[in-house]
This record gives structure tokens, C-alpha cells and sequence, in this order.
């Protein structure tokens, strides 16, 4: 992920992600829209899948998920998730940094299924 635009970027070392609060939340000061990328895309018909069952088992709520377009948008924990084909992932509403590196940790054990391997992985 290019973080040379980003004023607030660390790699978390527990997750080996790079996570960048790229800018504040308008309606909540003191909040951020935190990006990251897994090293993976996802393949999104899995996604969708399995996103839906998360959310008839309540883990999630408001889920809209589009094959089409390549992106997944829902609720978790208070905050939005969206999560992009080709691995991307934003949260909206972090406190910091440690924030969503957990939640960025908690997305990948929910949608570990979906992510495409190739053999070099």
C-alpha cells in the first residue's frame, strides 16, 4: 500500500499490516477512516457468501455486498467496513491505530475463506 500520502502510517507488528489513519471522520472528531491492504484479494462471490451468514448470525449488520463492483460494506463493532476485491480494506470510525489494527484482525478471521491463494502463497 502507498502510504507516501499518509501522514499517520505504521506497520502493526502483531498483524505485519500496514495501517494508515488517513483522515479524520467529518460527523466525529476524534475519529478516523483507517486503510490497509491484505495480501490477498478476495474472490467475491465467496465474500458475499460468507458475509451473509455473518450477518443472519448477527455478527454483522446493514451488509451490502456487490460481485459486480468488487466491494463489501457492513457494520461491525460501531464501525464501517469496506472491503474491496483486490484486498483492500478501510474502516471508518478508528480511534487509532491499535483500533483497527483488531479489527482489521477480526475481519480476516470472519472472511479467511474468501481470500484467493495462488501457489506461491
Amino acid at each position: 500500500m502507498n502510504t507516501s500520502s499518509c501522514g499517520n502510517a505504521r506497520s502493526d507488528s502483531s498483524s505485519g499490516h500496514t495501517i494508515c489513519l488517513a483522515r479524520p471522520c467529518v460527523d466525529e472528531p476524534g475519529k478516523y477512516i483507517a486503510e490497509s491492504q491484505y495480501p490477498n484479494d478476495f474472490s467475491m462471490d465467496a465474500l458475499c457468501t460468507i458475509l451473509q451468514n455473518k450477518l443472519q448470525e448477527a455478527r454483522i449488520s446493514e451488509l451490502r455486498c456487490s460481485e459486480k463492483l468488487g466491494v463489501a460494506r457492513f457494520e461491525l463493532d460501531g464501525k464501517t467496513i469496506l472491503l474491496y476485491r483486490i484486498g483492500r480494506i478501510d474502516i471508518r470510525r478508528a480511534a487509532d491505530i491499535a483500533d483497527a489494527s483488531l479489527i482489521i484482525e477480526k475481519v480476516q478471521r470472519i472472511v479467511k475463506d474468501a481470500f484467493t491463494y495462488t501457489a506461491c502463497d
